[in-house]
């Protein structure tokens, strides 16, 4: 009669090369399993008012994970909000330099980026400014990079993105832009399309 123990010894020795042939084949592939993007990276165009100077109650921040561009309330559902200096150049606020909401700000960082905007074609990796303002001018392209819920339980909790503001109307305090968001956590493809990296 075959004792317990080594019945249970042979049978961890199997799983167990069951489990190094399984991560061999993986391996021997040119392409690793990876994750996929499901989200489409779309250009956008927006409007929005500067924080100084406008109604309370106006559109002046952009939220990454809703595409689109909000008032400032108690939720504080946003990541980077805008605003014009006293010289009319337009200024980017991260969302920890505008409030904080009841379960702490969300880190959000800001990268100039040079290049038109259809030449950044990559977010970058490091560089990022978390706890400043940015001001920029014109055309100049901003990469971002949040943290947001969404990508809680991911290797890589953040989305990355990148804006430019292509001109202002100062009577209105009206900056006019476009972005191009990727909602794939982790991928750092800024260009239209669903994104491969």
């Amino acid at each position: 009669m075959t004792p317990v123990f080594a019945v249970e010894t042979r049978r961890k020795i199997a799983r167990a090369a069951i489990f190094m042939a399984a991560t061999a084949a993986v391996w021997a592939c040119d392409a690793p399993v990876r994750l996929r993007a499901d989200q489409p990276n779309v250009n956008q165009f927006f409007s929005a008012a500067a924080i100084t100077g406008t109604p309370t109650n106006s559109p002046v921040a952009l939220s990454l994970t809703n595409k689109a561009i909000t008032r400032l309330d108690g939720g504080f559902d946003f990541d980077i909000a805008f605003d014009l200096n006293a010289l009319g150049k337009p200024v980017i606020l991260p969302i920890g330099l505008v409030g904080t909401p009841i379960g702490g700000a969300h880190l959000v960082g800001l990268k100039r980026m040079s290049g038109v905007f259809d030449s950044v074609t990559e977010a970058p990796k490091s560089g990022y400014v978390f706890d400043s303002t940015v001001v920029v001018s014109a055309g100049q392209v901003l990469a971002i990079q949040a943290q947001v819920s969404i990508c809680s339980y991911s290797i890589t909790p953040y989305i990355f993105a990148k804006v430019v503001i292509d001109s202002v109307q100062m009577p209105t305090r009206t900056l006019f832009g476009r972005t191009l968001i990727n909602l794939n956590c982790g991928f750092r493809s800024l260009v239209p399309g669903t994104p491969t990296f």
